[in-house]
């Protein structure tokens, strides 16, 4: 038998199958009652398979999660309740892997394999010997584990790259790369049980595509139409990502990452990734330690206000909103080391020209009094010049940072003389003020401090160019 729950603010109601020969019976009411049976029959047991499975579907499209346990359900929803609210201590995959082992699940003996790989002090023989182990539980099991993802996961030639990257890890399905998401892959990862501990999702990009039965020039993928994926959205509007909206194993994720990874020191800046969504699948994900947001129209406002306790790591690129003063007013943001903000490329803006961060945003980071914590901070493309290099100074958040990223900034050797001329300067391990308006004193001013600094590309002036925006303002994605 299979249970499933839904909880909003208005109800908690459950919904469990359980297939039977050729047929099923449906059980259902609000959590806490008996509930409602009703028994169906069919021809085959084959047709009340599929049956069920497509009610199944349904239902999680409609939001309602899996609590089907694996084992005795009490102990085994204790045992995962613990691995969920202790995200760092690896003592619970311990003992769930032991209580796996003693009933007999292989997947005991895959966890403490791989458990036992993470210590690097093993020597070779010893772990050659669990590799070896490791790789014959996976080829006996790897395909039940993974369940419908098994499809987009493993390659059939086995040798080819499969379109969703997959990792296992301390004996669950610890990370998943869509590089391409497509609706289907979306259910898949929803619909599969053991992706419930889920800790790394990564979204590359979102596939275009339209209803079966469509005849949509240049679409190439379809899917059927479900109530995870609303009616009216058309083949660009990112329908995979609606569908991943209502996957039920979200909450364990510790690092998202929406959009394309930029390598350091790459100066390419192509986003084709709607992030439109990313507030509602972010909201999901509390127990989030890196946060990577590259993708266009993010609704910062929402997720800086978000509760993330555990968030370390906060990057976002291709926006044209960043309202740092709410971030910085959030006292759970405490443990943020790393703030890593790079625009969209400059467009018109009538209510608002100019640069889409200003010295109000870094004022908000370096006054507050919850970023206690914050050891990387960068911010591009910035029109806050000398009087950001002097709020630096001025603030004392210099104590604390080990790196600062101003690349693609107005400051001039004003700027300059007054980082250089604070002691504090020297606690930076990096300092970036790549694309600024340095002159060689500025820049020698800086390198006399002994800061690994970067200063190449300087753009000289500060003012507009022929009385356009300065050009700085436009080392971003253009799209």
């Amino acid at each position: 038998m299979r249970t499933f729950q839904f909880s909003d603010a208005k109800s908690h109601k459950f919904w469990s199958i359980e297939v039977s020969g050729s047929a099923f019976t449906v059980t259902y009411g609000k959590v806490g009652s008996a509930g409602q049976t009703k028994t169906k029959a069919f021809a085959t047991p084959e047709q009340a398979q599929a049956e069920a499975e497509q009610l199944i579907r349904e239902k999680t499209g409609k939001g309602y999660r899996e609590a089907t346990p694996s084992g005795p359900s009490s102990d085994i929803a204790s045992l995962e309740s613990t691995i969920l609210s202790q995200p760092f201590d690896s003592t619970p995959y311990r003992i769930y892997a032991d209580y796996l082992a003693d009933h007999g699940d292989p997947r005991g003996e895959f966890m403490q394999v791989q458990i036992a790989l993470q210590d690097e002090t093993l020597a070779k023989a010893a772990r050659d010997e669990l590799k070896e182990r490791e790789a014959v539980l996976l080829a006996a099991h790897e395909r039940q584990w993974l369940g419908p993802l098994a499809a987009f996961t493993i390659a059939p030639d086995g040798k080819t790259e499969a379109p969703v990257g997959h990792r296992f890890e301390r004996g669950w399905l610890e990370r998943i790369e869509f590089h391409n998401l497509t609706v289907n892959q979306a259910r898949a990862l929803a619909a599969a049980p053991d992706a419930r501990l889920l800790r790394e999702l990564v979204v590359e990009q979102v596939e275009s595509e339209a209803l079966v039965g469509s005849q949509q020039q240049y679409i190439d993928s379809y899917y059927e139409p479900g109530p995870d994926v609303p009616a009216e959205i058309d083949a660009y509007g990112a329908p995979g990502l609606h569908a991943l909206c209502r996957c039920p194993h979200l909450k364990g994720v510790h690092l998202f990452q929406l959009g394309e990874a930029i390598a350091p020191g790459e100066e390419y800046y192509n986003c084709h990734t709607s992030g439109e969504l990313a507030y509602h699948l972010v909201k999901q994900m509390p127990n989030l330690v890196d946060l990577h947001l590259l993708a266009h129209r993010v609704d910062a406002n929402k997720i800086f206000a978000l509760p993330l306790p555990h968030l370390r790591t906060l990057q976002l690129y291709h926006s044209q909103s960043y309202p740092l003063e709410k971030l910085a007013a959030n006292e759970s943001f405490a443990n943020l080391t790393a703030l890593l903000c790079h625009p969209h490329a400059l467009e018109d803006n009538e209510d608002e020209p100019g640069a889409y961060i200003r010295l109000a945003h870094l004022r908000a980071i370096c006054r507050s009094k919850h970023l206690t914590a914050l050891t990387h901070l960068q911010l591009r493309l910035s029109d806050f010049g000398d009087a950001g290099a002097k709020e630096i100074v001025e603030s004392g958040i210099l104590k604390r940072l080990h790196w600062l990223d101003l690349q693609a900034g107005c400051l001039s050797d004003v700027g300059a003389n007054l980082l250089a001329a604070c002691p504090d300067l020297k606690n930076l391990q990096h300092l970036s003020l790549r694309s600024n308006a340095l002159t060689p004193v500025g820049v020698a001013a800086l390198q006399a401090t002994g800061v690994k600094v970067d200063v190449a590309g300087q753009h000289g002036q500060t003012g507009p160019f022929d009385g356009e925006l300065p050009e700085y303002l436009f080392e971003g994605d253009i799209e």
